[in-house]
């Protein structure tokens, strides 16, 4: 098959979409499937393989890792792209980008996948004078364009019930973004790590990798770090990735005497990254609006156990009491979960044994299969739709 994806973001930015179109077009590229990127240009940045990325003019947004795509600026020949011969079109968003790969696919006849990544009604903080029509207009955004494609992926079920609730009619699937198993097996040697990062000794690791944002949910867990601090001190966070928010939070540890408990990191690269989770002890993550938490996967692959917030895309990853926890939006439960792996050692590698076994079941393998399965209906269907 050859297959175009239309997305608001690429290399070199750094998120659970562009770890899940790589993640996808990596496996598949192996069966012999041939990719092709549309996506948003970015200032001094050259493609690896430019053949195959088709990139846009853009303007600056309000986060500078996520240009605005304008793709009304260059306008994509139909022609052009109807030499590409695809055979299915797969986007990643709803507007810019996502609006251009369903006309491509309209004008071209030509089906059309949509991965519904973000639970975007969690992003109105972003513009807080609107913020309340600004969840609204999200809603029939999702629910007006998922209805225009042939096809909807989610992460998980939770994330596919929404959609039905929103008044998505579409088919549905969930598939999960795949996790190469392998990438988790060469973590960073504990002590390197405390070198690096200036981290105590003889303290327990409690690890976060994800973007330092609002819609994090990060206010929840720094109050937990803070009650967990007045009961003991054998502890400490690290916080690893970038976002809006990472200066605030810097200075709101500092202000709460709380710097000898946590560090942060910064932005990392991807392949750094993935050596973090199995140099901890303890996966901390504390959203509640993830469709998927592909992080919570990461650090069961490495072995680790994770305690999280028992909401959208994590209570679909993690067994609960089995290969790590699940609570409710409650500081003081999500303290007891931790205190209580912190405490008990055995319990802690036997939970995160079973978290590694587990973990095979979002394999990228398993989860490529299952995209590829569904790739191969949509077309069959969409053929015999137009057929009659």
């Amino acid at each position: 098959m050859r297959i175009g994806i239309f997305t608001q973001c690429y290399w070199p930015t750094q998120n659970g979409v562009v770890v899940s179109i790589e993640t996808f077009r990596k496996e598949l590229e192996r069966r012999g499937h041939e990719f092709f990127i549309f996506a948003p240009g970015y200032r001094n940045f050259r493609d690896q393989n430019p053949a195959h990325v088709f990139r846009f003019p853009s303007m600056p947004s309000t986060q500078k890792e996520y240009p605005l795509a304008l793709p009304f600026l260059a306008p994509l020949q139909t022609a052009h792209i109807r030499d590409l011969r695809l055979d299915i079109i797969h986007t990643q968003h709803p507007f810019s980008m996502g609006k251009l790969g369903l006309k491509v696919g309209r004008r071209l006849d030509i089906p059309v996948v949509y991965t519904y990544h973000t639970l975007i009604t969690e992003y109105a903080h972003y513009i807080p004078l609107f913020s309340g029509l600004a969840q609204k207009v999200a809603i029939d955004l999702s629910r007006s364009y998922c209805n225009a494609t042939d096809q909807v992926v989610t992460p998980s079920s939770s994330m596919k019930e929404l959609l039905r609730r929103y008044g998505v009619a579409v088919p549905i699937e969930v598939i999960p973004t795949g996790v190469t198993l392998a990438d988790f097996g060469n973590p960073f040697h504990p002590e390197r790590l405390r070198i690096k990062w200036q981290l105590p000794e003889d303290k327990k690791l409690l690890l976060y990798v994800s973007r330092i944002a609002k819609e994090k949910n990060l206010d929840f867990l720094f109050q937990a770090i803070s009650r967990l601090s007045q009961r003991r001190q054998d502890f400490h966070l690290l916080m690893v990735g970038g976002g809006p928010e990472l200066e605030h939070y810097r200075g709101f540890v500092r202000n709460s005497d709380l710097s000898c408990l946590v560090t942060f990191t910064g932005q990392q690269e991807k392949t750094e990254t993935n050596r973090f989770f199995g140099a901890a002890d303890i996966f901390v993550f504390p959203s509640i609006t993830e469709t998927q938490g592909i992080v919570i996967t990461e650090a069961m692959a490495a072995g680790v156990p994770a305690v999280a917030i028992n909401k959208m895309g994590p209570s679909d990853i993690i067994q609960d009491g089995v290969d790590g926890y699940l609570t409710p939006l409650k500081v003081e439960e999500f303290c007891e979960r931790i205190e209580k792996l912190l405490d008990d050692e055995g319990l802690r590698k036997k939970m995160g044994t079973k978290a590694k076994q587990n973990a095979e079941r979002f394999s990228t393998e398993n989860m490529a299969s299952a995209m590829e399965k569904l790739y191969e209906r949509t077309i069959s269907n969409y053929s015999q739709s137009q057929a009659i």
